[in-house]
């Protein structure tokens, strides 16, 4: 450990801080307050105070000095050059406001059944989605070495099928621009370079709200293939696509996802449908988006209002919901234990006795009927849709995607 480096040890990152510290220092500015040495004047208690900057949370600066921090922030430079694309909130539903999220042991037992029982009627309506998982020839060898670890191989396999429903539905053709969303290091976005390299005039832009090290579009930038490839970092709720003038020329325009959580699914389907009422030419032929994550699901971005309204669902149940679609994929986390001859057969809650199946059941019930809610939505602003499961439960539990192309094609 260096002199001149930070003493504070980060426990999340099992190694100490790398920040340098000022000479007679032991911590940075970050990890002193926690680890202050005894201070005995009030006034150099509130000197030394450290707050979270009003323009970014994720750092802190000093109290007594926030004003001459906040004309050097650099998050303050980011919100002064903001480019025309990022207008606020532009994909959520201003109209709406997001119903309180109250835990559900802290609900009444009464409200929680009657939204089960809704969910149980809802649910033996809807027509069953079939499995079919699909392989591209893109990845055929790498899915045959053997070297690759099973974390690897599982995400390989998802981005095979997905890239394969991509072109089965006629949404691969010249002329086109692919956009990412929640596009994290650009695996998905790797393998859809290497497979569209020999069409013409093709593009393909990311967007992700997050910075990342050793992404993948890069590696598509070394080995210099006759693509455009742009990434932009940007909060899809903030994301106004016809802004971006580097994908204006493309004819076709096509929003592909894989596992965008909750709400994020909702605001690039809001994203993708201004783009098209708003500019005509704004081609969206198309979209491919793997769901995950449904309990992170808002009520303001969600584009299924309309049917789950039709389904008896009044907007303070939606929460209800989202909590209840936990269970489809963690609901054996939060089993108790009964007894000996019973542990592990059913869970004791304030809601009613449920045995480990019936609440994966339930939760998946649930997240069928979010996922049917965006169909719905899709197939009343002028696409044809589906739901599929994309690949099996030992792949991963979340295994559905929505494929949506426009009716003219």
């Amino acid at each position: 450990m260096e002199d001149n480096h930070c003493m504070y040890f980060v426990k999340r990152k099992k190694r100490y801080c790398r920040m340098t510290v000022k000479q007679g220092n032991k911590y940075c500015g970050e990890h002193q307050e926690d680890l202050m040495e005894s201070v005995h004047s009030k006034d150099n208690k509130l000197k030394n105070k450290r707050i979270k900057c009003p323009l970014d949370p994720t750092h802190t600066c000093f109290e007594s000095k926030l004003s001459k921090h906040l004309k050097v922030c650099n998050a303050k430079r980011l919100i002064d050059a903001q480019p025309s694309f990022i207008v606020k909130g532009i994909n959520v539903d201003k109209t709406c406001e997001t119903p309180q999220h109250v835990p559900l042991c802290e609900l009444d037992e009464e409200l929680v059944n009657a939204v089960i029982d809704k969910v149980i009627t809802a649910y033996e309506k809807l027509p069953e989605v079939p499995e079919i998982v699909r392989s591209h020839e893109i990845l055929r060898d790498v899915l045959n070495d053997e070297s690759y670890g099973k974390a690897n191989r599982k995400h390989l396999l998802q981005n095979s099928s997905l890239l394969s429903h991509l072109e089965h539905a006629g949404l691969v053709q010249d002329n086109t621009c692919f956009m990412e969303f929640g596009a994290g290091k650009g695996k998905l976005t790797y393998w859809l370079g290497k497979m569209i390299k020999d069409r013409k005039n093709s593009c393909i832009l990311l967007v992700d709200r997050s910075s990342h090290r050793h992404k993948s579009d890069n590696k598509l930038r070394n080995e210099q293939l006759p693509l455009v490839i742009k990434r932009i970092r940007a909060d899809i709720a903030d994301l106004k696509l016809n802004d971006i003038t580097e994908i204006q020329k493309f004819d076709y325009k096509v929003g592909i996802a894989k596992h965008l959580c909750g709400t994020a699914t909702d605001l690039t389907i809001n994203c993708l449908i201004h783009a098209m009422q708003n500019e005509p030419k704004c081609n969206i032929t198309g979209l491919i988006i793997a769901f995950c994550c449904h309990h992170r699901c808002e009520y303001a971005s969600y584009v299924g209002k309309n049917y789950l309204k039709q389904c008896g669902f009044t907007p303070n149940e939606f929460t209800i919901l989202c909590s209840i679609a936990s269970w489809a994929t963690c609901g054996l986390s939060t089993i108790t234990k009964t007894s000996d001859q019973d542990n592990l057969k059913d869970t004791r809650t304030n809601i009613r006795t449920l045995t480990a199946n019936d609440r994966e059941n339930i939760g998946r019930k649930v997240k069928m009927l979010l996922n049917w809610g965006r169909l719905e939505y899709l197939r009343s602003v002028g696409f044809q849709s589906n739901l599929i499961y994309y690949t099996t439960t030992e792949v991963s539990l979340e295994n559905m995607c929505i494929i949506a192309t426009k009716n003219e094609i």
